[in-house]
C-alpha cells in the first residue's frame, strides 16, 4: 500500500496536475477577485470584466505555469512562439468561458458569480490540456530511473 502510494505522488502528470490546480487556485482569486470588482461592484458589462480578469489571471499563468509547473526552463527554446502558443491557448479558453456566461446568462436565471464559476472550470480544461501538450509539454523532463525515492 506504501509503494502505491509512493507510486501515485511521485507519478509525473499527478504532479503536473496538482501544481497546476495549485497555479489555478492563484489564478481564480486573481480572476474572480478583479471579475467580482468590475462586474458587482462597478457594474462594467460582464464580457469587459470577463476579459480584463481574465487577462490579470493569464499573466500569473504564464510564469507560473513555465517555471513551476512544467519546469520549461530551457534558455534555447523559441521564446516567441512559445507565447503565441501561450497566447492561443489562452484565446480558446477565454472564448470558451464567454461562450460559457453567455449562455448561463442568456435566460438571465442564473447569477453571474455562479455563471462564472462554470464558465472557469470549463475554461481549465482547455487550459491544462493546452499547456501541457502543446506549450509547455514537449520539454517536461522526465525523471531517471536510475533516481532513488
Amino acid at each position: 500500500m506504501k509503494n502505491m502510494k509512493l507510486a501515485v505522488v511521485n507519478n509525473q502528470t499527478f504532479r503536473h496536475i496538482n501544481k497546476f490546480g495549485f497555479v489555478g487556485c492563484m489564478n481564480t482569486l486573481i480572476d474572480f477577485g478583479i471579475f467580482s470588482v468590475l462586474n458587482g461592484v462597478f457594474g462594467i458589462n460582464y464580457v469587459v470584466s470577463q476579459i480584463l480578469s481574465y487577462l490579470s489571471g493569464t499573466l500569473n499563468s504564464f510564469f507560473c505555469n513555465k517555471f513551476w509547473t512544467f519546469k520549461d526552463t530551457r534558455t534555447n527554446k523559441k521564446t516567441l512562439n512559445e507565447i503565441i502558443q501561450f497566447i492561443t491557448v489562452n484565446l480558446a479558453s477565454l472564448s470558451v468561458s464567454i461562450l460559457g456566461l453567455s449562455l448561463l446568462l442568456s435566460n438571465h436565471y442564473m447569477n453571474a458569480l455562479l455563471a462564472k464559476i462554470i464558465s472557469m472550470a470549463l475554461a481549465q480544461i482547455v487550459n491544462f490540456l493546452g499547456y501541457r501538450f502543446w506549450v509547455f509539454g514537449r520539454f517536461i523532463k522526465r525523471p531517471s530511473a536510475a533516481k532513488k525515492i
